[in-house]
């Protein structure tokens, strides 16, 4: 017999190679036919000679390959890239419309700062919200708690035994209060899940949003309150520090410790009975921080819940006035009247849970505005005081104003049946349509501050007439015409 080829030479041989206009699987069948052992010979060189060139053009080749992969995976990438931007673009994806999605930023600053301690805020779903009283969250709300409870007491024995008067009066009911809302939202995180819970299956028995801009709207609506009230109590914090720094450098308790002189300034109440160390002035200073946030949370969390309750409401509203001049039949009517109904139990059920802190935020608002008034007559010892006061004013009647108007905005919207009821053609009125009309006009939806009073439009005419007559009773009892300076401090 001839010489064979070896099987690593069959292997190669079998390759579809073309390179000169010669095919080696040509060469490859002539190697394969029996004939005399030249022409074998022949066509084993002759694949051999192609072995030998492969090399030379498996460098082409793979440089060829490289260059199209790499060409590929790069469109690969920006197609990914431009399919992200459009989902990230298209608002549809973005926001669902339901109240936990729109609530969920709110919740998770709240927590940034010690304040509802609930498991899985960022989850879209009511059901994965849990509260526990073994996570840090409740760990971290618990010590804060502990600390401005420990603040309150200092600041309850400096009033009564060293300094009874109106700075350190309106410093007394600060911390008070902040005791009392962080309290009231540690209450509140422990019943949060199953009101979320109560929510949802509300929401999910309303007619649907079908627009895009409708279900983005309460999500937007609330992150806008959000980051503007934000804002400007940051802006109204660092004012403060900045005020501070005229008695830091003017009369500084330690001349060359400044920051140990401002950490002092901070909590000088608590200091008068613990000896100063920066460790501890570094923890009033936080506890400082978390106090300014928590007092101008309160407002924006009863913000928050009153839009998203007055948007369901309208959404009903806006459901019914589409169809309230064409033909109705009686299910329809009855199946809106039910809806209405949820609502209206819903609103009770947050009511219940929020009583207490909506009772804290308008006594609060209004003490603080009765307070500031009574200080618009004095004279400042600097420029940077009268700047602080008069934006904190400002921030102070506005917030208190939107606040009114938001809470408001529930029993307007729950009146608001009674003028679309007015537009159905007398051939479609009904019974279940008469005792729709009865319900809407009897009760009386809105959030209350522990029952004591509702917010409704009235209200804002209310508030104002009591800072007006506390404020002339404030004056016959003002006998400060200035601020005190840096040594009558």
């Amino acid at each position: 017999m001839g010489p064979t080829i070896s099987t690593k030479e069959w292997k190669f041989a079998g390759l579809p190679l073309v390179c000169g206009g010669l095919v080696v699987s040509r060469a490859r069948n002539m190697a394969r036919t029996t004939g005399d052992p030249a022409r074998r010979r022949r066509c084993i060189a002759r694949i051999k000679f192609w072995r030998r060139s492969r090399v030379g053009s498996d460098t082409t080749l793979g440089t060829i390959k490289y260059r199209v992969v790499s060409k590929s995976t790069k469109q690969f990438k920006l197609s990914l890239i431009k399919a992200w931007l459009l989902r990230f673009r298209q608002e549809d994806y973005k926001y669902s419309g339901s109240f936990q999605e729109a609530i969920k930023p709110v919740l998770i600053i709240a927590q940034i700062f010690a304040l509802m301690p609930v498991r899985k805020v960022s989850s879209k779903f009511a059901e994965d919200l849990t509260f526990t009283w073994f996570s840090m969250r409740t760990y971290y709300a618990l010590v804060t708690i502990l600390c401005f409870g420990i603040s309150s007491g200092y600041m309850v024995a400096y009033v009564t035994s060293v300094s009874f008067n109106f700075d350190s009066v309106e410093t007394l009911v600060f911390y008070l209060s902040i005791f009392l809302i962080s309290l009231s939202f540690f209450q509140l995180a422990r019943k949060w899940p199953e009101v979320a819970q109560s929510w949802q299956l509300v929401e999910a028995k309303l007619p649907p949003l079908k627009l895009p801009r409708e279900r983005r709207y309460l999500g937007q609506h609330i992150n806008m309150i959000t980051i503007v009230a934000t804002t400007c109590s940051l802006v109204e914090h660092i004012m403060s520090m900045l005020s501070m720094g005229y008695y830091v450098n003017s009369c500084p308790r330690w001349p060359h410790r400044t920051l140990d002189s401002f950490l002092y300034l901070n909590f000088s109440s608590v200091f008068y009975f613990v000896d100063y160390t920066r460790f501890l002035g570094i923890v009033g200073k936080v506890i400082n921080v978390l106090s300014t946030f928590a007092w101008n949370f309160n407002d924006i969390f009863v913000m928050a819940v009153s839009v998203a309750l007055a948007a369901r409401f309208r959404q009903l509203n806006d459901y019914m006035m589409k169809e309230a001049r064409l033909p109705t039949t009686v299910d329809y009517w009855m199946q809106c009247r039910i809806n209405f109904r949820n609502l209206c139990k819903l609103c009770e059920e947050v009511d219940d849970a929020l009583s207490t802190i909506t009772l804290l935020c308008f006594s609060n608002n209004l003490y603080f505005i009765c307070g500031k008034i009574l200080k618009s007559m004095q004279a400042k010892p600097s420029i940077l005081h009268a700047l602080y006061f008069w934006f904190s004013l400002v921030y102070l009647l506005g917030r208190t104003l939107i606040l009114s108007l938001y809470s408001s905005s529930i029993n307007d919207e729950s009146k608001r049946p009674l003028v679309i009821f007015r537009l159905v053609p007398r051939e479609y009125w009904c019974d279940e349509l008469k005792r729709f009309s009865e319900e809407v006009q009897m009760d009386n939806v809105a959030l209350t501050g522990m029952k004591f009073f509702r917010l409704t439009r009235g209200v804002v005419i209310s508030v104002a007439g009591t800072i007006v007559t506390y404020e002339l009773i404030l004056l016959q009892f003002n006998g400060e015409e200035k601020v005190a300076g840096c040594f009558e401090s």
